[in-house]
């Protein structure tokens, strides 16, 4: 499993005005997913700029039913810091609309191109639903691998080997 920290995308970018740009695609490799922990928007013009952005599962159309920041206003040469913490999975991606062509955007994070292992079993075997739903209630990890949940009792014992 490789975990690399990095830009997403090709970003810095500007994207041209009033048209939903893709940025970045989580790469479509086995069992890849990306973790996006900071977008960085910087407004270059005069006036104000609206921004909106989305994540998108794949198979999915950007809009309105997947926006995560909506019309977002940046004043002139206004930068904004969003910290986040989305999971994007092989073949999601982020897109950003602007009414202007003068606001870029830099995304950073993470992504793992490896599955995760646990005490002998096929990765396929433990997924999220499953630790989600406390069907995992131990597990070891070797020492390169983690195991990430919120619901609160999920894993109930967890061991390094």
């Amino acid at each position: 499993m490789a975990f690399t920290e990095k830009r997403l995308g090709n970003t810095p970018t500007m994207p041209s005005g009033s048209i939903e740009t893709t940025i970045y695609t989580c790469p479509t490799a086995s069992q890849t997913t990306t973790l996006v922990k900071q977008i960085m928007l910087c407004y270059v013009g005069t006036g104000n700029s609206s921004v909106s952005i989305s994540l998108v599962p794949y198979g999915n159309t950007a809009g309105a039913n997947n926006r995560i920041f909506s019309n977002t206003v940046l004043s002139a040469n206004e930068t904004i810091i969003l910290d986040v913490s989305q999971v994007l999975t092989s073949g999601d991606f982020i897109s950003m609309l602007s009414n202007t062509g003068n606001t870029t955007i830099t995304i950073s994070g993470i992504e793992n191109s490896g599955g995760m292992v646990l005490a002998g079993l096929a990765d396929s075997a433990v997924t999220t639903t499953k630790i989600a739903d406390r069907n995992v209630t131990s597990a070891k990890l070797g020492q390169n691998a983690f195991l990430s949940n919120d619901s609160t009792g999920a894993i109930f014992m967890m061991e390094t080997m």
